[in-house]
C-alpha cells in the first residue's frame, strides 16, 4: 500500500476516534444503565482478580452469570489509563476501520473504493451512536466479529491468519454470547458453499467446525447453570414478558435505512441481489451468510433491533465496497471516466449528509439519556446520609446506578439472568409506583424490604406519573428534594 494511502486511513481513523471522544466527554455520565454494571465489575475484578459471581447489592443479592474477558480487558486498561471507561471502548470501536479496510481490500482489490468503505464504517449511525458512551462490550464483539471474517478471507494465503482465526473465536467466545450468532453464520456460509459448488480449502472448513465446537463448549461452560434455570427461554435472557416489546422490536425499514446509513444501505442491497442472481462471487456470500442469519434472528425477535441493525450497517458497508469496485471499473471504460473524482466527491457528499450527520444526531440523544450531574449528587448524597445496608427502590433502569453508586442494595435492575418470578417483580414495583392504596403499597415495599424510594424523573416517565398517590408525612419522610425525591419508609405492617 502506498504511504498516501497509509496516511489517509490513519487520517480517517483519528478523525472517528477523536469525533467519539468528544461526545463521551460532554457529559460525566454514561448513556446506559448497563454500563454502571461493568464498572461495578471491573471494579472487583481489580480488588479481587475475579468476576462478581456473587453480588449482594443487585436485586438485594444474586448470583452473576457472564462472559469476563471484556471486563479483564477494561479492568488492565483502568489501572494505566486515566478515563479509560470513555476511552477504550471508543478506541476498540474506531480500530473496526483498519479491519474493515482490509477486508475491502480482499472484495474489491482497489484501495480508493476501500478507504471510502473504511470511512463509511467509521459513521455507521447505529454503531456510532450506541457504543460512545455506553462502554457497550458491542465496542469489542464487533471488531473481533468482522476480523475473524478478515482471518477466513487470507488464511489461503497466509497461513499466519489461522492461528489467529483461533485466538478470535476464544476470545469472541469469552466476550458475549452473540458468538453463537457468528458460529450460525459460518454454518450457513458452509451451506452455501456447497449449494454454489465455490471451492472450499481445507483450512476454511476445519477451522469454522473447530470455532462453532470451540464457541458451542465455552457457552455452555459459561451459561449451563442459566440454561438449567430458565431452559428455552434462556434465549430471551429472562427479560421480563412485559418488557419483551421493548427489546424485541419489530424491524421498520425507514428506520434501518436512517440508522445504517443511505448509501451502504441501497448499495449493499443492490450488491447482494447482483451476487444472488447474476455475478456469484464467494467472499460476496461470506457477507450474505451473516446478513440471512441477522435478518432471521431479527424476524424471529431472538436478537435486539439495535444489536442486528449494528451488524447489517458493517455488513452493508462492506458490500458497498463491492459495489464502488464495479462503478469505478465501469467509470474506466466510459468517456466520463475524467469525472471519476467528481462521482466520489458526490458519493462523499451524499455518505456525510446520510451518515455523518445522522451518526452525530444519534450520539447527541444518547448523550441526553446520560444520567445527570443531578442523579449522580443525589446517589452520592444517599450513600453518605443512608446506612450501608439500606434497600432503594428505583425503576428498573435506574438499579445498576444504585448499586455502583450510592453502594445500596436495589429492588430491581436490567440484568434478569438467573431471577426467579421476574414478572412477579416486575409487577409488584410497577403497583407500587402506581397504587392509590398505601396499604397494599406498604405491604408490597414490607415485601422487599424497602427502606428508601429513589423517585426521579426516569421514574416519572417510565410510569408516567408526577407523584406518588399515597405519600404522606406518616409513613414516609422525605429526606431529599433536589429535583429528585427520596423518601424514607417508616411505616410496616404487622401480620395477625
Amino acid at each position: 500500500m502506498k504511504p498516501v494511502y497509509k496516511y489517509i486511513l490513519w487520517t480517517i481513523f483519528l478523525v472517528t476516534f477523536v469525533s467519539r471522544l468528544y461526545f463521551a466527554f460532554q457529559t460525566e455520565g454514561y448513556s446506559d444503565d448497563s454500563a454502571y454494571y461493568i464498572i461495578r465489575e471491573v471494579e472487583h475484578i481489580k480488588e479481587t482478580g475475579l468476576p462478581l459471581y456473587n453480588d449482594e447489592l443487585s436485586f438485594s443479592g444474586r448470583t452473576y452469570l457472564s462472559a469476563p474477558l471484556y471486563h479483564y480487558i477494561l479492568a488492565f486498561f483502568d489501572y494505566i489509563i486515566p478515563y479509560s471507561f470513555k476511552i477504550i471502548p471508543n478506541l476498540f470501536a474506531s480500530i473496526l476501520i483498519f479491519i474493515v479496510f482490509f477486508i475491502a481490500i480482499e472484495i474489491s482489490k482497489k484501495n480508493v473504493a476501500s478507504l471510502f468503505t473504511a470511512f463509511i464504517s467509521g459513521f455507521v449511525p447505529i454503531f456510532f451512536g450506541k457504543t460512545v458512551n455506553s462502554i457497550s462490550v458491542y465496542s469489542l464483539v464487533i471488531p473481533l466479529t468482522f476480523f475473524m471474517m478478515l482471518c477466513l478471507l487470507k488464511i489461503n494465503n497466509d497461513k499466519r491468519f489461522i492461528l489467529y482465526f483461533i485466538i478470535s473465536s476464544f476470545a469472541l467466545a469469552l466476550t458475549h454470547a452473540s458468538a453463537f450468532l457468528i458460529m450460525l453464520a459460518l454454518l450457513v456460509y458452509l451451506i452455501f458453499i456447497k449449494i454454489e459448488d465455490f471451492t472450499a480449502s481445507k483450512a476454511e472448513f476445519e477451522l469454522i467446525l473447530f470455532s462453532t465446537l470451540l464457541i458451542t463448549w465455552i457457552q455452555f461452560l459459561l451459561y449451563k447453570n442459566a440454561f438449567l434455570t430458565h431452559g428455552v427461554s434462556l434465549i430471551w435472557q429472562n427479560i421480563p414478558k412485559v418488557l419483551l416489546s421493548a427489546y424485541f422490536v419489530e424491524l421498520d425499514l425507514l428506520k434501518a435505512i436512517y440508522v445504517i446509513g443511505l448509501v451502504p444501505f441501497i448499495f449493499g442491497i443492490y450488491i447482494i441481489y447482483h451476487s444472488i442472481f447474476r455475478e456469484k462471487k464467494k467472499y460476496v456470500y461470506l457477507l450474505i451468510s451473516f446478513i440471512v442469519i441477522i435478518l432471521l434472528l431479527l424476524w424471529l425477535r431472538l436478537v435486539e433491533l439495535d444489536k442486528g441493525l449494528i451488524f447489517l450497517g458493517i455488513l452493508l458497508t462492506l458490500m458497498f465496497s463491492y459495489f464502488l469496485r464495479r462503478f469505478l471499473l465501469f467509470l474506466e471504460r466510459t468517456r466520463v471516466s475524467a469525472y471519476k473524482n467528481y462521482f466520489i466527491f458526490g458519493f462523499v457528499i451524499v455518505f456525510i449528509i446520510s451518515s455523518v450527520i445522522p451518526s452525530f444526531i444519534l450520539a447527541s440523544s444518547e448523550i441526553e439519556l446520560s444520567f445527570s450531574d443531578e442523579e449522580l449528587k443525589a446517589l452520592t448524597w444517599l450513600r453518605e446520609n443512608t446506612e450501608d445496608d439500606s434497600v432503594i427502590l428505583a425503576s428498573a433502569q435506574e438499579g445498576n446506578i444504585i448499586t455502583n453508586v450510592a453502594k445500596k442494595k436495589n429492588v430491581l435492575d436490567t440484568n434478569f439472568l438467573l431471577i426467579n418470578n421476574i414478572d412477579q417483580r416486575i409487577k409488584d414495583v410497577k403497583i407500587i409506583f402506581l397504587t392509590v392504596l398505601q396499604t397494599e403499597a406498604i405491604s408490597l415495599l414490607n415485601k422487599y424490604n424497602v427502606d428508601y424510594i429513589y423517585f426521579s424523573e426516569r421514574a416519572k416517565e417510565e410510569y408516567r406519573i408526577d407523584k406518588i398517590s399515597y405519600i404522606d408525612d406518616i409513613c414516609f419522610d422525605l429526606i431529599y428534594d433536589k429535583g429528585i425525591e427520596i423518601y424514607e419508609v417508616k411505616c410496616r405492617l404487622e401480620e395477625q
